[in-house]
């Protein structure tokens, strides 16, 4: 079912008052190879962005990997396989320590080390058959996305589509909880009533709408300018008049 047309058409008309428009997306959104992609959706939940790049900057250092930005991804540098390569014969503590310098969990309660999550992350994708950027299809990530569930901290599926979103895919958002709020604050209702489901398929819908009315966005796009504004410490809610 679509969501509700008023609730589209408030969003819609909150967007273009504010006067946004589609930005360039960041460097992390042209990592030259997929692990990266993989390890940014793992250590980006619940933390702040900050937080993440510094992993991704330490392990890329560790391994001797480069960091990017790589615009054409036909063929990453190194590929999911080289990535478990690097976790032969270390415990998940160990992983945390040597590889990542980061024992962040995938949650509070029954939360599993992140860096086990990027190991198991990375076994569903190559079992799926993706290792690199041309082996992604919508088949494969079906496959993937089923194991991936499992993984203690990835029922809600956010980072799984944060993934999807690095690797290039431009109808997706990541509705974590800075999004959900800003929803629910420009539809007037309480945080907790705008979930990750909804705040997904409300954007997307609220995309639609925007480019009904001549603007150009993509739902990944939107993601970004409103998570660029909303985590930038301004008055992100005020309309220009």
């Amino acid at each position: 079912m679509d969501p509700d047309p008023k609730a589209t058409g408030l969003l819609a008309h909150h967007i273009e008052a504010l006067g946004l428009e589609p930005a360039p997306l960041p460097a992390e959104f042209c990592y030259p190879s997929l692990p990266l992609c993989v390890i940014d959706a793992v250590f980006s939940i619940g933390v702040t962005y900050v937080s993440t790049r510094n992993t991704v900057v330490r392990i890329c250092e560790n391994l001797g990997w480069n960091i990017g930005p790589l615009a054409d991804r036909t063929n990453g540098e190194k590929t999911i396989a080289s990535l478990l390569e690097c976790f032969s014969g270390l415990s998940p503590d160990e992983a945390a320590e040597t590889l990542f310098g980061n024992r962040q969990r995938t949650s509070s309660r029954s939360g599993i080390l992140k860096a086990h999550a990027v190991r198991r992350f990375a076994k569903a994708l190559v079992e799926s058959g993706i290792n690199d950027f041309l082996d992604i299809t919508e088949e494969r990530l079906a496959t993937a996305s089923l194991a991936i569930r499992q993984i203690p901290g990835q029922s809600s599926g956010i980072s799984f589509d944060y993934f999807r979103m690095l690797a290039g895919d431009d109808s997706l958002i990541k509705p974590d909880r800075m999004v959900q709020r800003y929803i629910a604050k420009v539809l007037g209702t309480k945080p907790g009533q705008i979930g990750a489901e909804l705040a997904k398929e409300l954007l997307q819908s609220v995309v639609k709408e925007l480019n009904k009315r001549g603007h150009a966005w993509s739902p990944r796009g939107l993601d970004y300018v409103i998570w660029q504004r909303t985590s930038g410490g301004g008055n992100d809610m005020a309309p220009r008049h």
